[in-house]
């Protein structure tokens, strides 16, 4: 524990004793400042830096239940080869692909609703070709799979989802950070 934290925790434990009644602060404090939701990794293997960030996090086991069908949305918009880093790394795919695959996901299905041409995006990318190899169901995106949903807004009502989101347990988005023409930064959905 660094030391700021030891102090600001001595602080908190000496008022919540103090005062009548509020040893509950001191528990949800001590609880909440255990919970991670972010965490950075570093290294040379996509893979293995991201295994390591959602172990930082508490692992896939957190967020993935045996049975679950997971939907993984990496960004694979452009016609675009991993080295020119416009799409999700595939290696960061297949890591989750399999996280997911060893905490008991029943399915797990991958797809993106492409820029450029479908086909091309997903081969150039590959993505497909690794999550597939992962274990992932990989398909395109189906227009017909589309239905006006009731999201309840104030001046949006419904609004087209894909069925295959609304439908999975569980729904994990990739996307890339990097730069855009318009922006500091872009984290494409």
């Amino acid at each position: 524990m660094h030391r700021r934290k030891f102090l600001k925790c001595a602080a908190i434990t000496g008022v919540s004793l103090s005062i009548p009644n509020t040893i509950d602060t001191l528990v949800n404090f001590a609880e909440s400042s255990e919970k991670v939701d972010l965490a950075v990794a570093q290294g040379t293997s996509p893979s293995e830096i991201t295994k390591a960030a959602i172990d930082a996090i508490g692992g896939i086991k957190k967020f993935i239940s045996r049975g679950d069908v997971v939907v993984i949305k990496p960004n694979m918009a452009w016609d675009r080869v991993p080295e020119q880093a416009a799409n999700t790394n595939p290696d960061v795919v297949s890591a989750v692909v399999e996280l997911c695959i060893e905490a008991g996901a029943k399915k797990v299905k991958v797809f993106d609703r492409t820029v450029n041409e479908p086909r091309r995006c997903y081969v150039q990318s590959g993505i497909a070709e690794k999550a597939k190899a992962s274990g992932a169901d990989v398909s395109y995106v189906d227009e017909r799979k589309f239905r006006d949903m009731n999201i309840k807004g104030q001046a949006l009502k419904s609004w087209p989802l894909y069925t295959e989101v609304i439908e999975a347990d569980k729904v994990i988005n990739i996307p890339i950070a990097k730069h855009h023409g318009l922006a500091l930064i872009t984290l494409r959905e």
